[in-house]
């Protein structure tokens, strides 16, 4: 019993007690002072995140477009400046095509629904909804009244422009600094990409330069993979909705189309938003039209067929993560960059991914090593 105390309360002990009591302390005062300085530390964060938004967008732009410029230079066109302007020009020639393109088809069905269809709409919340109200027309009355008493929408149609002015600002300034600045960005970058690269490996003591620099190829080779079958895959699936919705007969094809294949960024939540406006207007607004079952059912089929046929093509298997954890990187960098960080949600997840891999690896290569050593000496 006294020499379970003495080992308890050795030297050795005492001074990780102590050492693990500092920390905690040094933890707590760090918290304290950080909620004396709630403004200047919104300010650093604020001035981090536009630092940070434009830089790791323009990283991974430089991940799908860098692989076609080292095609180009194993093909013997060069030198790097010139494979560089090919795939640049070729890059904003199809953005601005399919800008220019897809723009007039899309203002002429944004124009003809609100000229068309956007009364329909009206009159069914007004006056429609009220005979076809599952509860019966005397509680769709009796709410109404309890709602024009407490002016609830007065308040929400008032209060609705100016929060919207605010988050189209708060969404639009940062994606406009972003463009702005992204050309720039990414000449330079792509320029010296390997030059970069060894830079920061400069940073690194020399003992870990080799791990570090497998790391990075893995998070390239992860994040680049992952972002080139991302971008053929919303194309691809955008495409077909396009001309199902068109087969089928639904009014706004292009636009519905469209969604679809934007919101397929989106990992799980995607599929619902896109699948939303089109089943309300067949509901709504298109009773000469498919009827929202056929909608419903043919978003339905693009989503098993994104998920067992596109998915594993495209894909492949580079985004190997729970369902959950995605849905919690979602919400982790969509709080912490809005809808930037919603978007880049995956390949952010991915990357944390490789990192807890590549760690787990070297972890099981230096246990088996010691375990080596300690069999070999007798």
């Amino acid at each position: 019993m006294i020499s379970l105390k003495k080992k308890l309360f050795s030297d050795e002990n005492l001074t990780r007690i102590i050492k693990f009591l500092v920390i905690i302390l040094l933890v707590l005062a760090v918290f304290f002072m950080a909620t004396q300085f709630v403004d200047l530390w919104t300010w650093i964060t604020d001035a981090v995140k536009a630092v940070i938004v434009p830089v790791a967008v323009g990283y991974l732009i430089a991940l799908i477009l860098f692989p076609l410029i080292k095609y180009l230079e194993k093909k013997g066109i060069g030198p790097r400046w010139l494979s560089l302007a090919i795939v640049f020009i070729l890059a904003v020639g199809l953005v601005f095509g399919a800008f220019y393109f897809l723009v007039p088809l899309l203002l002429d069905e944004i124009s003809g629904f609100f000229a068309d269809d956007w009364n329909k709409i009206v009159r069914y919340v007004t006056v429609d909804l009220r005979e076809d109200f599952i509860l019966g027309t005397d509680i769709y009355d009796q709410i109404a009244a309890y709602l024009a008493e407490t002016d609830v929408i007065d308040n929400l149609v008032g209060n609705a422009v100016p929060n919207l002015l605010a988050a189209l600002s708060n969404i639009l300034m940062p994606i406009l600094t972003t463009v702005a600045i992204l050309p720039m960005l990414l000449i330079f970058y792509l320029l010296d990409y390997e030059m970069i690269g060894e830079r920061l490996r400069a940073i690194v003591p020399p003992k870990h330069e080799k791990a570090v620099a497998e790391l990075g190829g893995r998070l390239n080779a992860t994040v680049g993979a992952y972002l080139r079958g991302q971008l053929i895959l919303m194309i691809t699936i955008g495409t077909v909705a396009t001309i199902i919705y068109k087969l089928i007969g639904l009014q706004y094809f292009y636009l519905f189309g469209l969604l679809v294949g934007l919101f397929n960024i989106i990992p799980y939540f995607g599929s619902i938003m896109s699948a939303i406006p089109p089943i309300l207007f067949a509901f709504i607004a298109a009773p000469a039209g498919p009827g929202p079952l056929l909608v419903l059912g043919v978003n339905i089929g693009l989503q098993t067929i994104e998920g067992n046929i596109f998915q594993p093509i495209i894909m492949g298997r580079q985004l190997e993560m729970h369902p959950l954890l995605i849905i919690i990187s979602i919400l982790f960098f969509g709080s912490l960059f809005g809808a930037i960080g919603v978007i880049f949600a995956s390949p952010m997840a991915a990357s944390i991914r490789v990192f807890i891999e590549f760690f787990q690896e070297r972890r099981a290569l230096r246990e088996s090593g010691e375990a080596a050593e300690k069999a070999v000496v007798p």
